[in-house]
């Protein structure tokens, strides 16, 4: 469901965000990000040399290559667009995450280890999504066709990692409740 009508306005910023994971052959995986702005007018840098309407004014990519306990092996990333010549120095910075495991502590191990003054914010955000991604790409596992990726979990008296993580997999409320009924606390408990 969409939201609801809008008051008139007039757009002027527009920031995509974009994600993709793949199984790689070799047996790693990798996760690509990439953010891009732009602004439906033309305007001026800080140089005051013009941009165009719809120019990207950042446009960043970074991949991480992962292997199957989400443990960071490779950083690559690519500046094509930003306000400053300098802003790709930054890039060298993030081969400090190599070993870094993506899961719980993950964003404080990016602030961490990427202070802001060493680092850019704008891979330092895309980075941020990386493990929601990571879960969600190798969830399903690398034959994902045609199968339920819950139905492995939960063995061992060991609630899967995602329980009381989020709204709906909360350990009180209805999925857990008919999906996971060994982990399910009565509600207010």
């Amino acid at each position: 469901m969409p939201l609801s009508d809008a008051s008139p306005r007039k757009p002027l910023h527009r920031r995509a965000l974009e994600f993709q994971g793949f199984a790689r052959e070799d047996g790693l995986w990798d996760i690509e990000g990439r953010l891009t702005d732009r602004k439906p007018f033309a305007h001026l840098n800080y140089r005051n040399e013009p941009i165009g309407e719809g120019e990207p004014v950042h446009d960043m990519w970074v991949r991480l290559t992962l292997d199957d306990a989400m443990q960071v092996l490779a950083i690559e990333a690519a500046t094509d667009a930003s306000p400053f010549g300098i802003c790709p120095d930054a890039i060298p910075a993030l081969q400090s995450l190599k070993g870094l495991r993506l899961g719980p502590g993950w964003r404080q191990a990016l602030k961490a280890r990427l202070p802001p003054s060493a680092s850019c914010t704008h891979l330092s955000e895309l980075l941020q999504a990386t493990a929601t991604v990571a879960f969600q790409t190798l969830g399903f596992g690398r034959t994902p066709e045609g199968t339920n990726p819950l139905s492995g979990m939960g063995h061992g008296g060991v609630a899967p990692f995602f329980v009381d993580k989020c709204h709906s997999w909360r350990a009180d409320g209805a999925a857990v409740l008919e999906v996971f009924p060994q982990f399910a606390k009565k509600p207010g408990l």
